[in-house]
This record gives C-alpha cells, structure tokens and sequence, in this order.
C-alpha cells in the first residue's frame, strides 16, 4: 500500500509538472504572437523579446517560432545577414516539427532572405515547396497569412526580374490574402506594405493618381498600427508624386515628416531614399545648402548599405557552399554504401553459384557413375 501510495504522488508531481511546463509553453507562444506587433515598431525589442524565449523554450516549434520573430525583425532593420543566419538556423528544427503552418513559415522567410540577395532561382525553389505544402491544409483560409507572404516575395522577384504589370497581379493577390485577416494588427502591417508596393509599381507605369491613392492607403494603415518605418515609407512614396507634379515645397514636407518618423528604427535603404529624395528636391528649389547636407547624408548611408551588402552576399556564398559540399558528401557516403552492398551481393551470388556448381557437378558424377554400373 505505501508503495502504491508514493507511485500515485510521484504520479501526481509528474503530472503537475508537465502542467505547468505547458503552461510556461503557451505563455512563451502568447507573447511571440504579441511581440510581432513590434517587428515593424520596434525591431530592436522584437529581437530581445525572441531571444529570451528561444532560450526558455523546450518545444521545438516555440524555438522556430523565436528565431523567425528574431529573423523578421533583422529584417525590418533591412539587416540581412542576421535575418538569414536566424532564418537558417531555424531550419535545423523542421524535421522536429510537425505543424505544417511553421514549416510554411520558415520556407517563406528564408525564400525572402535569397530573394533580398538577389539568388531568385533558390528563392522561387523555396516558396514552390512552401505552396506545395500549402495544399495539404483542408482550410486555405487558415493559410491566409502565409500565402499572402508567399504572394509578396513572388511579386518583388517578378518585379525585379520581369515587369510591374505581372508583379501587380501577386501584390493584388498578396493583398486579398491579408485582407481576410483585416482585424489583426500585423495584417494591417502587411496592407500597408502591399499598398506601398503597389504605389511603386504604379509610379514606374506612370499612372501617377493610381500611386497617389495606393501610398495614401498605406499610410492610412501604418498609422492604424503605429508603424514608423511603415508610416516613414508611405510618406516617402507619396513625396516621389509631388516630385513628378513638381510639387517640391510639399515633396520636401512628406519627406522632413518621413525623416522625423524614422529617426529611430534605423533602416538605411529607407534613409537611403529619404535622403536621396530630399536632396534632389531642394536641389529643385535651388536652396544648395540643405542639399549639400542631405546628399551627403546619402552618400554616406550608401556606402555603409554597399559594405553591408558585400558582407552578406560573401556570407551566403559561403552558406550554398557549405550546403553543396553537405549534399555532395551524402551523395558520395550514400553512393559508399551502395557499393559495398554491391559488393556483398556479387560475393554472395558467387558463393551460392559455386555451391550450386559443386552439388550439380556432384549429382552428374553420381549419376554417370550408377549409369556405369548398370551398364555392367
């Protein structure tokens, strides 16, 4: 009885602390879901708030879930290198996983990652295998978010590789993906950045009223959720119109208020093209002093963008490499095994043959010589 009596406790205390480790579980994947949010408003505490919970975590998907708030956020900072090496090192952990929504999720960031590098074939490789996932789920509303960010990259490589009229098509795609979740801020994030994209691709095809409305409505859903860099390059986008309607006086306001928006997130192509723009306004204006100042602002973030770039693109070459050198190594261990089985079967099949030669030639001898005997 006493014995049984201490199973039960032991019983009990087990019980009780797989309770609370999944308590602690949901409440690490609780303020995941509420630091994403700060992607965009707050990267560098997005990063923070990822890396405690990656720490604390136990469960695999959890640990995916941090290195993708950690990986999303560096890329907020338009920090690819660390993006990538987060997005990666995620990668480690797929085949512990069994939700197919966070393997969707890490095939698309690191699908963006190699298209922000510019490698577009292995970036359409991995939203292809992401989207061939997708159709395992029953419910594609359920996706809505994933296929919208799988939509999005599509339409900057085909932007970027193609034409503004097949991007348009993704971005307008993208854009009712997000908008079936219109209620969550992060989708309201997404709107914005759908909506900026589409005022570019407007402004490339001229139709300027077009672009006008597009970086009007992305504002307007920055705003909603409080996201700066959002906010700072829809202001940015709106200025490039009243650029083109030689409007440089309200140009230059859109612009100073962009600037202010931006002051602390730290994103150097969004300063980059701040900056660039300011100056050629005010060159526009003839006023040389704030030109002088703000293009030399532009230089100097563009040499740090151009240095930064170089480090991230040797760092991803390294990354294919080491990854082509892995496969060719398994192919070459696979192809050892193959051989030596090989091998095994060839000397096997020669044993048997020379056994069954040695009984057949047996049995002949017998046989000729009890025919011998009859014969005499």
């Amino acid at each position: 009885m006493r014995i049984e009596g201490f199973l039960k406790v032991v019983l009990y205390f087990l019980l009780l602390l797989s309770g609370m480790n999944s308590v602690a579980q949901k409440e690490l994947d609780s303020s995941i879901t509420a630091s994403k949010n700060k992607i965009f408003e707050d990267p560098n505490k997005a990063i923070s708030i990822g890396n405690e919970i990656y720490l604390k975590a136990t469960q695999p998907e959890t640990k995916v879930n941090a290195l993708m708030l950690i990986s999303n956020a560096y890329l907020s900072k338009r920090d690819n290198l660390k993006s990538l090496e987060y997005a990666l090192k995620s990668r480690e952990f797929l085949n512990e996983i069994s939700s197919i929504r966070t393997r969707i999720n890490v095939l698309n960031t690191i699908g963006m990652q190699h298209q922000q590098l510019r490698i577009y074939d292995k970036s359409i490789e991995y939203l292809d295998e992401a989207l061939q996932l997708s159709k395992q789920i029953t419910n594609p509303d359920s996706l809505a978010s994933l296929l919208g960010y799988n939509y999005t990259i599509r339409g900057f490589i085909y932007r970027e590789q193609m034409s503004c009229e097949i991007a348009l098509n993704y971005f307008e795609k993208a854009f009712n993906e997000f908008e079936k979740k219109s209620e969550n801020k992060t989708m309201i994030a997404n709107l914005s950045t759908i909506t900026y994209n589409k005022g570019n691709c407007f402004l490339q095809l001229s139709q300027v009223d077009s672009a006008r409305v597009n970086f009007n409505k992305s504002i307007i859903y920055a705003e909603e959720v409080g996201a700066k860099s959002l906010y700072a390059f829809a202001k940015k986008g709106l200025s490039e119109v009243y650029t083109i309607e030689g409007k440089y006086t309200k140009a230059i306001k859109e612009l100073k208020e962009a600037e202010e928006a931006s002051s602390n997130v730290g994103d150097l192509i969004l300063n980059q093209g701040i900056y660039k723009n300011l100056s050629d306004n005010y060159l526009a204006i003839n006023d040389h002093k704030f030109y002088n100042l703000y293009f030399k602002k532009y230089s100097e973030v563009q040499k740090r963008i151009s240095e930064k770039e170089q480090t991230t693109i040797n760092s991803s070459i390294n990354n294919l490499i080491e990854e082509s050198y892995s496969s060719t190594e398994k192919t070459l261990s696979n192809l050892n095994i193959v051989w030596w089985v090989l091998i095994v079967l060839i000397l096997t099949s020669i044993i048997i043959f020379g056994s069954l030669s040695i009984k057949n030639h047996k049995k002949y001898k017998e046989a000729k010589e009890k025919l011998e005997t009859l014969k005499a």
